[in-house]
């Protein structure tokens, strides 16, 4: 997995945007960290490869505050557990 000092500053708004509001897409993603949905995709695939977000397995996403499971028309990407965990010595230390 790649360092967090290594990666770019709309890398880190993406894995913290992930963090704080669940597993999503490129869609609602860009929408949030205000860039296209093209470089999203990129990122979102980038991301996968540095070892930081893994693909959502399933045909439903249980999130919080859905009242109903939601049916995955999209590729949905979440933290995993590495990440989370180094996230977690990230905040320790108050880089995050």
């Amino acid at each position: 997995m790649e360092k967090w000092d290594q990666l770019t500053t709309t890398e880190h708004r993406a894995i913290i945007d992930i963090k704080e509001n669940g597993p999503d897409c490129a869609k609602f993603l860009s929408r949030r960290i205000k860039t296209d949905l093209a470089c999203t995709m990129k990122l979102l695939a980038n991301l996968e490869k540095k070892g930081w977000l893994q693909r959502v397995q399933g045909t439903f996403l249980f999130k919080k505050g859905f009242k109903r499971p939601k049916h995955m028309n999209h590729t949905y990407y979440q933290l995993t557990k590495q990440a989370e965990k180094e996230l977690r010595q990230l905040a320790r230390k108050g880089l995050v």
